[in-house]
């Protein structure tokens, strides 16, 4: 269990550092992590920690904090960007409803 863990800190180290995902830990070490859904459209399940494992290790300590700081960095960022978004969809639908469909419309996403 604990090698999984190493494991899945080095893949999350490497997705929040790398350009982009790992390969995935299920592929290397034959372990769905806990919460891994069995297709990509099912909701995901409900993370628990691993169990029997003991006191977690100095050394993995340290890491899964840095893990957890810059994922939550991340998780600000993915809420800002989709707050973005759901404004840019408001002012997306208000001009589509205002105006005839086929007919051309210039937006002004700034103003």
């Amino acid at each position: 269990m604990l090698d999984d863990l190493e494991r899945w800190l080095d893949d999350a180290e490497r997705t929040l550092s790398g350009p982009g995902p790992s390969s995935g830990v299920e592929q290397r070490s034959g372990v769905e992590p806990a919460g891994a859904a069995s297709s990509p459209h099912a909701p995901p399940l409900p993370w628990a920690p691993p169990t029997g494992l003991g006191p977690m290790p100095a050394a993995l300590s340290d890491r899964a904090s840095s893990v957890l700081s810059r994922q939550s960095v991340l998780v600000a960022r993915l809420l800002e960007a989709r707050s973005a978004v759901q404004q840019q969809l408001g002012a997306v639908r208000r001009v589509e409803a205002s105006h005839e469909p086929g007919r051309p419309v210039y937006l002004d996403a700034l103003g």
